[in-house]
């Protein structure tokens, strides 16, 4: 049976306070770790180095350098055998034109803007978004590298990602969901780095469930197993994916985080209190009925 795992917008970047997967790499290899183990395939959905901020890639591998050792584990230079399938995104859009770098590491790997197993369409989902596809995309790189990095390194973020604003998420699904219906497809993007399911985002699908939602959120009133977001690596103190079989077709959203352990790992002393075991753990978010 083959597996598969989808991440996308990791965002490496070259270890400074504007590089928004460092605080998650551990998290994200763990997770790597797991499914190398386990005989996933691991799909790439985009924005997975970040480009935009960086002029040159060496920097983020020198500081990543431990990512790249295990997505090589994942990689055959046969595109027949290899389990790392690599599509890039608006932030990482220079490999299209310049891989060398990629493959210098990765030989003989092939970049997708888009990738299609069966009914399922996988794509970054930029394309659709006016401010990061075209002419308006290399204003928005422009502010990203030349004001925002350097900014973000006082701690202030980058207004310009779709994650920032719920209204542009909201149009960027819709705009997918369309897609997926146009094609006859199931689509499977990345880029707001909110996670859906069905066409229902967590708070969505919470008020399907619940009645009780706030201001901003879309009342739908079904789940469509036709658009699927992966979300991204770059959540506070966890990373989200979506597990996928093909025979027979199953999704599972995931989040892989820091979790307590039941058990205290050391008994207090005194005025001591007991301590608890920390883990890197996968927890099932939401998964095709069976």
């Amino acid at each position: 049976m083959k597996k598969y795992i989808v991440m996308s917008d990791c965002h490496r970047g070259n270890g400074t306070a504007a590089d928004e997967f460092a605080h998650n790499s551990l998290i994200y290899k763990c997770a790597l770790e797991h499914y190398l183990a386990e005989g996933f395939t691991y799909i790439e959905l985009g924005d997975a180095e970040e480009l935009w901020e960086n002029d040159a890639f060496e920097q983020i591998y020198i500081t990543h350098t431990s990512v790249y050792d295990l997505l090589r584990r994942f990689h055959d230079p046969n595109p027949a055998k290899t389990r790392y399938l690599k599509i890039w995104g608006n932030h990482d859009e220079d490999w299209r034109d310049n891989p060398a770098p990629l493959t210098a590491l990765f030989p003989g790997i092939e970049l997708h803007e888009t990738i299609t197993l069966g009914p399922i369409l996988f794509l970054h989902g930029h394309q659709v978004d006016p401010i990061c596809s075209g002419p308006r995309a290399r204003i928005s790189r422009f502010f990203v590298r030349n004001v925002w990095a350097g900014v973000q390194r006082f701690g202030i973020g980058d207004p310009t990602p779709a994650a920032e604003n719920p209204y542009r998420c909201n149009n960027i699904d819709q705009a997918l969901y369309r897609m997926a219906k146009e094609q006859n497809k199931i689509v499977i993007a990345g880029h707001t780095h909110r996670p859906v399911f069905e066409n229902l985002s967590l708070t969505e699908r919470r008020y399907l469930e619940t009645g009780i939602a706030t201001r901003g959120v879309r009342r739908k009133d079904k789940a469509e197993p036709v658009y699927y977001n992966s979300g991204s690596c770059v959540h506070p103190r966890c990373v989200t994916g979506i597990e996928i079989t093909l025979e027979p077709l199953h999704f599972t959203l995931v989040k892989w985080g820091y979790q307590a352990g039941a058990e205290p790992a050391a008994k207090g002393t005194g005025s001591f209190p007991a301590t608890r075991s920390l883990a890197i753990a996968r927890t099932v978010l939401e998964e095709s009925k069976k």
